[in-house]
């Protein structure tokens, strides 16, 4: 029975690797790219996540070939719809950030990208509290959702052929 057990599992396991699944945060980064400047505003919001998620993805950010630039980066709120009393009733914040990435002579080898994210949220006038904190919580998400995706387009980058 144990053994039927252990040849399940490692037959599950098997199967998930094959088809490519991996944990989130857990990424392949080319070995070009392995070690990386990081070049971004030190007050930017995006500072903390996108440093963590490479260095938990295997990047040393002391030196290397390139770097990633951080271009711009935006937070804006709009009012999605509104109640009766024409008062809002639901929000959508953007986070817009632009990067590229750089030879280490200044070159562009990975032209500005553009990442815009967002997320909605209802709001109710009698819970200000508690939707302060929502919508806080909902921005360090956009944070770490664009730290995600940028790390998952330096995955997919080939250095090969833009060697510097």
């Amino acid at each position: 029975m144990k053994l039927r057990h252990s040849v399940l599992g490692i037959l599950i396991a098997l199967s998930l690797t094959a088809c490519g699944y991996q944990l989130r945060g857990s990424y392949h980064i080319p070995p070009a790219l392995q070690q990386l400047q990081l070049r971004l505003n030190t007050s930017s919001n995006l500072a903390m996540p996108l440093r963590n998620t490479l260095i938990q993805s295997g990047i040393d950010l002391d030196e290397g070939n390139y770097a990633l630039e951080i271009v711009s980066e935006e937070l804006n709120k709009q009012t999605t719809s509104t109640d009766s009393r024409a008062k809002a009733a639901e929000y959508t914040l953007y986070y817009q950030v632009e990067y590229q990435l750089k030879s280490i002579d200044n070159k562009t080898v990975l032209p500005v990208k553009r990442l815009l994210l967002r997320r909605s949220y209802q709001y109710d006038t009698t819970a200000i509290v508690g939707k302060g904190a929502e919508e806080e919580l909902l921005i360090r998400e956009l944070y770490q959702d664009a730290a995600h995706q940028i790390v998952q387009q330096l995955r997919a980058f080939n250095t090969d052929t833009r060697a510097p």
